[in-house]
Order: structure tokens, then C-alpha cells, then sequence
């Protein structure tokens, strides 16, 4: 057995250990004989990393969610014995046990019925007791409870026109994010001065189009902390790689007070990695105790980048935006060379561009330019900005993707290379739109202003680095070229001779020097 089946087969054979009268295939029997039904085993991580990757990875949004920020969401949330605590989303249950453990007393509401098993299973393990119920939280009647804690959908298209009635920001439209909604719906499930902790995508903090939602959130809530995520932390549980934030609420009418801000960069794992990869846990382990934590001004979402210590000037003075495009496709049997975001080194700003037919390229490029600088719109904060070079023997056009901006230096581009790639820089880039894939718009990137050291260091800058460059991409070449006669030899297309005659052409290219 494999996917859906073996994993009901497993929690079938759970079921029986804790005594329920069902069927249960011999293998499943054996699988759990030795498995602890104490609490001690985390059955939810065993069981997502055999199962989930296969059943659940992206589908409706739904990401599994680490145990670390459970915990931090629970922690700063404060959550009493005896309070009533509701996950309208619960998925496998990771936020109701640990609640549950607190002393509370815990609902779940999951769409999904064989993640609402698994919940139920995972508190019978851990020796608790809640109610969960398989059912759509947008759809069912609100019965408000002391806490609300979540990790709701991301970014799914609402468009059921029953569901939509429901709510203010579902009337009159054909379909709503799944984000926006539930923002709404958790208004009529929290009792006034009950809180809320969710985990909600980072565009709804920081991007233009949420203006209303974060207002809306102002008129019902008061916001008492938000934690920045790092990009990609769902990343190791079959999630995209987009940010995220923790948020937490309290609803009015209570006390005001000023909201805290954090920002957690190793939440005890390897955010890079498509595989659970344990880090260090001394961050997380901070900010539950309360350190780490600094207030916010009461009208802002997220701190207020720190200006430059540095004279600076805005970028569009230095340079201009290169805004045709082409679709290479029409030009039959023509060779172009093709940039595309993954082509840049991150590290370095290095291009590599590889030689295509125009008819295998899919639909509409950018056109660049020799000595372009190119800005990727796309996830703006990882500082994918390099220099592209048209090959000297191209004959084709040089194009790219629709995600970079090619931006024509005046001057000193590869200053202005090092320049957006500095953490501050990216730090004062806006983002404007994408929730769960944030970009930025070229119009935001030459308007935010870069250091601007002056002509003479600028100059010695670009120098420096382009001479770096180009001779790092004739070494490329040279080792290309060196791979290739090895590879002829191997091949018995050159001689000893031939190869020794090759190989003094290339040190007179200065191979050995």
C-alpha cells in the first residue's frame, strides 16, 4: 500500500492500540505495535514525513505547521486551563494537543475528513480530549470561543456564491481570497476581549492592495505582536517558498497597547531546505521568553527601514528602464540567447546565458541589452541583481524573463551591481504586490534611493569588479574548452598529438597564466 491508503491503514492500526473494535490490515498491526501511546511519539511528524509530502503538499493552501511556531503562537497568546480554544483550520492538529496539554479546552473545524482523523488520533495519543468536526469554516454558524489559533489557507480562491453572501468582503463579488475571508470569519468566532494567533501571509503586513484588510483588522482588533517569518519556512513541509508572519489579536472592546514587533530568521530548521534539516533553537527559545521583542508606532504594520547613514541618490537618476518586449517564438529557426532569473549567481551577480532556438522559447520576452543591470521583481529580498553580457559571437537577440527589470546604467553599473545587492538597500525596496510570491515594480525600484559613495570611488568600484568579472567568465570559457578537448580525447576523435597542439593554443590564450 502507498499514499491515502497506507496512511488510513496506519491510523486504523492506531485506532486499535487504543482500543476501538476496527479492521486492520496485519502490516499497519505491525508497523505501530511498538508504537508509544503516551504522548511521547509525535505521530504527526511521522506521519507527514511518510505520508503528507504525497496527500496534502500545496493542496488548498494548507501547509503543515512546525511545532516551534505552534509554540511561540500559543506561548505569547497565554492560553489558561479552562479557556475554550477553537483551530478552524486545524489540518492535523498540532496547535489543538498542544492547547489541549495547556489545560485548555479544544475544538477543531477541518475540511479535509482524513486530516480530521488524524487530529482526533493525535489527541486520543497524547491522552486529551477535544471535539473536531469535518466542515467548511467559511460555511458553518459561529459559536465564538475565548481563543481563536490557525494557520488558515493561503491565498485560495473563495468563489462558492453561498459562502460569499456571507461575509461583507464576499457580497457583490465572484470570488475572494481565502486570506481576506478569513480575516472576517474570525471576527464572529473570538468573544469580545478574546484573542486571536494566526499565521497569515507576509503581503497582507506590507503590500498596497491589502490597505483595507489591515484597516479592517484596526477597526476590530487590537493588535498586540507580529513576528516576521523567514522566506520559505513552510519550505520543508511541501510548502512554497513565499514569507509568512504570525499575528497576534485581541478583540475590541479591550485595553490598548502598543504592538511589538519581532523578527524570527532561524526558526530551528533549514528554511533553503526541501527537507526537515534541525537548526539551532536558541532564536525561537528567546523570543518565547519575551526577549527580542520592540514596540511598533501605532499607525505602522512593520518597523520603519532605517535611512541611510550615507549620502545616497535615488536610483532612476543613474539610470533608465529598458521596457520593449519580443516574442523570440515568431522568428523561426533564429538563435537567441536567453537570461532567466535561475540563470544569475546570487553570490556573485554573474550571468550565464545559454544559446536556445528562438522557436523553443515560450512566449513573451524582455529585451536586454549589453551591460544591462537586471533587478528581479520576484521575492525583491533575496538581491537577485546581476550584469548581463551579450556573447561576442551571438547573432541573435538577447532576451529575458518577463521578471527581470533591465535597467540601462548611465554609469558605473557594476557599482550599482554591488550596491542593490546590499542587505539595506533590499531592506528600504517596498514590495507591491504577490501574496505568497512577493515582487516589487520598477517604478518602486528607481525610486528607492541607493549610497552613492561618489564618481571617483564609484568609478574605481565598477573598475575593479568588471574587470573581475570578465576575467572570471574567460577562465569559464577556457575551462569549458579545456573539458571539451578532454572529452575528444576520451572520445578518439583527437590523437595524443592533436590534444598536445590544442593544449599549447590554449596557454597562449593564457590558460596558464
Amino acid at each position: 500500500m502507498t499514499g491515502a491508503r497506507a496512511f488510513q491503514a496506519v491510523l486504523d492500526a492506531v485506532r486499535e492500540r487504543l482500543g476501538d473494535a476496527v479492521e486492520v490490515h496485519p502490516v499497519a498491526r505491525d508497523a505501530v505495535r511498538d508504537l508509544p501511546t503516551d504522548g511521547g511519539v509525535d505521530l504527526l511528524g511521522l506521519a507527514y514525513e511518510r505520508f503528507f509530502a504525497d496527500l496534502f503538499k500545496g493542496r488548498r493552501g494548507q501547509y503543515f505547521t512546525p511545532q516551534a511556531l505552534v509554540d511561540l503562537l500559543l506561548d505569547r497568546l497565554e492560553v489558561r486551563p479552562g479557556e475554550e480554544v477553537l483551530d478552524p483550520t486545524c489540518g492535523s492538529g498540532a496547535f489543538l494537543v498542544s492547547a489541549a496539554r495547556r489545560g485548555a479546552r479544544v475544538w477543531g473545524i477541518e475540511r479535509d475528513p482524513l486530516l480530521a482523523d488524524l487530529t482526533t488520533v493525535n489527541l486520543r495519543l497524547a491522552g486529551l480530549e477535544g471535539t473536531v468536526r469535518c466542515g467548511d469554516f467559511f460555511a458553518a454558524d459561529p459559536d465564538p470561543k475565548d481563543v481563536v489559533v490557525a494557520n488558515p489557507p493561503f491565498s485560495v480562491e473563495i468563489r462558492d456564491p453561498a459562502v460569499l453572501a456571507r461575509y461583507d468582503l464576499g457580497k457583490g463579488r465572484g470570488r475572494v481570497l481565502s486570506d481576506w475571508l478569513f480575516v472576517e470569519a474570525v471576527e464572529r468566532w473570538v468573544r469580545p476581549g478574546g484573542r486571536a494567533g494566526v499565521v497569515l501571509p507576509w503581503s497582507v503586513l506590507v503590500n498596497a492592495s491589502s490597505s483595507p484588510l489591515r484597516a479592517r483588522i484596526d477597526a476590530t482588533w487590537v493588535r498586540e505582536a507580529v513576528c516576521a517569518l523567514p522566506e520559505g519556512v513552510f519550505r520543508p513541509f511541501g510548502g512554497a517558498a513565499g514569507r509568512a508572519c504570525l499575528l497576534w489579536l485581541r478583540r475590541k472592546p479591550c485595553r490598548e497597547a502598543p504592538t511589538l514587533w519581532a523578527t524570527l530568521d532561524d526558526p530551528g530548521y533549514d528554511v533553503r531546505s526541501t527537507h526537515l534539516r534541525p537548526t539551532s533553537t536558541t532564536e525561537v527559545q528567546r523570543l518565547r521568553c519575551g526577549h527580542g521583542w520592540t514596540p511598533l508606532p501605532a499607525d505602522q504594520w512593520t518597523p520603519t527601514p532605517k535611512g541611510l547613514r550615507v549620502s545616497s541618490r535615488p536610483l532612476g537618476a543613474l539610470v533608465r528602464s529598458r521596457v520593449d518586449r519580443t516574442v523570440p517564438s515568431r522568428d523561426q529557426g533564429s538563435e537567441v540567447g536567453l537570461v532567466e532569473l535561475a540563470d544569475a549567481d546570487k553570490g556573485s551577480g554573474e550571468v550565464a546565458v545559454r544559446r536556445v532556438r528562438g522557436e523553443e522559447v515560450r512566449g513573451q520576452k524582455a529585451v536586454l541589452g549589453d551591460g544591462d543591470l537586471l533587478v528581479s521583481r520576484l521575492r525583491p529580498a533575496l538581491g537577485n541583481v546581476a550584469v548581463v553580457y551579450r556573447p561576442p559571437d551571438l547573432e541573435g537577440p538577447l532576451v529575458g524573463s518577463t521578471e527581470w527589470i533591465p535597467l540601462i546604467a548611465e554609469r558605473w553599473p557594476h557599482y550599482l551591481l554591488h550596491a542593490l545587492r546590499t542587505p539595506s538597500w533590499r531592506a528600504r525596496l517596498p514590495v507591491t504586490g504577490g501574496q505568497t510570491r512577493p515582487r516589487t515594480a520598477p517604478s518602486t525600484v528607481l525610486a528607492t534611493p541607493v549610497p552613492w559613495p561618489g564618481e571617483e570611488a564609484a568609478a574605481r568600484i565598477h573598475a575593479l569588479s568588471e574587470r573581475a568579472h570578465r576575467s572570471r567568465a574567460a577562465l569559464r570559457r577556457q575551462l569549458s574548452a579545456l573539458q571539451g578537448l578532454v572529452d575528444r580525447f576520451a572520445e578518439g576523435d583527437l590523437d595524443e598529438a592533436d590534444l598536445l597542439r590544442a593544449l599549447e593554443d590554449l596557454e597562449r590564450d593564457g590558460l596558464s597564466g
